[in-house]
């Protein structure tokens, strides 16, 4: 999904998007329901609410889920409690319940069918709008999915790297994807394969370190993007 934000200049649309599932997540906490659900509820609502009113406004979707977003922010942060605040903004790997890895395995699952399904589509409306237009490839129900999967993407995140680092695991591995590509498929495999060594390797090595392994990811992440710049230079 990462690849696709890329290619639509949309980066950091999934960091605001991340924090309107705040509210949701305070929501399970308080009516002791699974966070993860309340968060994906909220998160549905709000890319249907981003939709709608940036087809009746024409307001540009970054000003709208701008505003969404600080709203959402507050919101959250009002209604969690103080103690749970922490672990919303930055995951917790080690408090993942049995429940929560199967739900998000099949999100994943999902996710992976519907852009395998769609990539052509998909590919035509970030790369080449026009040439989607003259195919009569609907942009606005395209843009519409492509919000719900990030959204459902966001869902999967959260748990990991919480809601203030879910942008650098989707856009990083692909900025670092996009500078080591040579081809569209090898871009998208290599932001697949750079987001899971990066998780992979800051779970691991926060075994050994005090440091939140959400943030450890990050700066995996942050480094492996800062030797592509490198390696693209030679």
């Amino acid at each position: 999904m990462g690849s696709f934000l890329i290619m639509r200049r949309m980066a950091l649309l999934s960091d605001a998007l991340s924090h309107v599932a705040l509210p949701g997540i305070a929501l399970g906490l308080l009516f002791h329901f699974q966070p993860i659900v309340g968060g994906l509820l909220l998160l549905f609502g709000g890319v249907l609410l981003i939709w709608f009113t940036e087809k009746r406004t024409r307001l540009a979707i970054e000003s709208i889920t701008g505003v969404l977003f600080v709203t959402s922010l507050a919101v959250g942060a009002l209604l969690i409690p103080e103690t749970e605040l922490l672990e919303a903004f930055f995951g917790n790997v080690e408090k993942l319940t049995t429940f929560q890895i199967i739900f998000q395995t099949f999100i994943a699952i999902g996710i992976i069918v519907v852009v395998l399904f769609y990539l052509k589509k998909l590919t035509l409306i970030s790369m080449a709008p026009e040439l989607a237009a003259a195919s009569k490839v609907s942009e606005n129900l395209m843009e519409l999915l492509l919000l719900i999967l990030i959204a459902l993407t966001i869902t999967i995140g959260i748990s990991f790297v919480g809601v203030l680092l879910m942008s650098a695991l989707s856009i990083i591995p692909a900025a670092t994807a996009r500078n080591l590509s040579r081809s569209f498929k090898s871009f998208l495999t290599l932001s697949v394969l750079l987001a899971v060594v990066s998780l992979l390797t800051g779970l691991i090595i926060s075994q050994s370190v005090n440091i939140n392994p959400s943030v450890l990811t990050v700066l995996i992440s942050a480094g492996l993007f800062v030797i592509s710049l490198f390696v693209r230079k030679s």
